[in-house]
């Protein structure tokens, strides 16, 4: 259980981040969850678009996490 949800590999994520993860400016991500780790800034979630991009991001700096 990550800060209330139950995130796991094969479901879809959709959430803002923070523009290049430091600016105040958000942007959608929306993709399959391909793994969940943690690491020395918390825990993040491994995800790939429809577009074929990997991400990994950090569940901190998630806004409006939503996960079908």
């Amino acid at each position: 259980m990550l800060y209330g949800t139950n995130i796991r590999k094969g479901q879809e994520l959709t959430c803002k981040y923070p523009l290049h993860g430091t600016r105040n400016v958000l942007k959608r991500h929306t993709g399959i969850v391909e793994s969940v780790g943690s690491g020395q800034g918390g825990f993040n979630a491994t995800i790939r678009s429809e577009s074929g991009a990997i991400r990994t991001l950090s569940l901190n700096k998630m806004v409006d996490l939503s996960v079908s």
